[in-house]
């Protein structure tokens, strides 16, 4: 049977508050996340070059220098973005009367969930972190700065969700205010509930507008989208995630004759970036260097070096860079141009 109109009405005005509340909640997350990595940054004497908190941006991030700065600095830059939210949280929570109607009491608990859900990570990544091919993101980044062991982290993490769990039990008000709830038979939003929610969603796009406007991302170095690249398979193919990478590269591929390498990049962003060769010797061999907020569409460079046989190691000291890199080895080809 069809439900009456003000019923429909009201299913209706429940849902649209819902995906605001969702909407305004990750939004805020993404303002207070990179704005802890960047107020942390200050904090140790760094400086600030790119904050990127719109939540609909491909590349949310805050990009920052961090010159002569500890480990252990850099281990609290790395824990901020999941810092500054807990501590916001738990002061709005904390100052939130018990009793609240029905919607709010509904977004803080869900909004409360969510947020503690964040922890999880902290909880598991920081055994992978211990290994070279480990995801790059906070959690890898403390856990290889501060020394801290997996177990430590992991423990501190669970304690400070159980701990926000019974900080939101106190105070909405325990097992009396959820058979309140319990009891309320109809989720009535007032059309000022909508309005308020949306104010925050608009405010918090605002803010992270304009922090983007503020702090935007500079192009050092710029490539069109028609270059073509080898169509062979390359001896090198790396996926760039924000993290130092080194790996094998190839063994006796020149044997002392001429090297001729095409390096390409695709969609890379970020900065400073450098590519390294090093020799069965342990001679470093430069390839390619970028400054910071480097990006490139499609780009290649052709590096060419006499180097010993043997098996050589590729890194690339990319820290916040994204994008993707390869090397071929041309055998004397030209590679045609755009």
């Amino acid at each position: 049977m069809a439900l009456p109109r003000p019923d429909r009405v009201a299913l209706l005005r429940v849902g649209a508050w819902l995906v605001l509340v969702v909407l305004a909640f990750v939004q805020a997350y993404a303002l207070l996340h990179e704005g802890g990595h960047a107020l942390a940054a200050v904090a140790v004497g760094g400086t600030v070059r790119t904050v990127d908190a719109r939540a609909w941006s491909p590349r949310v991030h805050a990009a920052y220098d961090l010159p002569g700065v500890t480990d252990g600095q850099r281990a609290f830059v790395s824990a901020a973005g999941t810092l500054l939210p807990l501590a916001v949280w738990a002061a709005v929570i904390a100052a939130l009367p018990r009793a609240l109607p029905p919607a709010w009491a509904l977004a803080r608990f869900f909004v409360s969930v969510g947020l503690l859900a964040g922890l999880l990570p902290w909880a598991v990544l920081p055994w992978p972190a211990m290994h070279a091919r480990a995801p790059r993101d906070d959690v890898v980044r403390f856990a290889q700065t501060s020394g801290w062991p997996p177990l430590a982290i992991a423990g501190l993490a669970v304690a400070l969700m159980l701990g926000g769990f019974a900080l939101l039990w106190w105070r909405c008000g325990g097992r009396a205010q959820l058979g309140a709830f319990r009891q309320t038979r109809s989720l009535a939003v007032p059309t000022r509930t909508l309005a308020l929610t949306a104010a925050a969603l608009v405010g918090s796009v605002a803010l992270a507008v304009g922090l983007h406007a503020a702090f935007p991302v500079r192009a050092t170095a710029s490539q069109g989208g028609g270059m073509v690249l080898p169509s062979h398979a390359p001896i090198a193919d790396v996926t760039l995630d924000g993290a130092p990478y080194d790996g094998p590269f190839g063994e006796g591929l020149a044997a002392g004759a001429p090297l001729r390498l095409v390096l390409g990049f695709e969609d890379v962003a970020g900065g400073p970036f450098r590519i390294v060769l090093t020799d069965a010797s342990g001679a470093a061999h430069g390839l390619a260097s970028f400054g910071p907020d480097t990006t490139m569409g499609v780009a290649s460079s052709r590096p060419r070096l006499e180097l010993p046989p043997g098996r050589w190691t590729l890194r690339l000291a990319a820290e916040d860079t994204v994008g993707r890199f390869r090397a071929w080895d041309d055998g004397g080809e030209e590679t045609p141009g755009p």
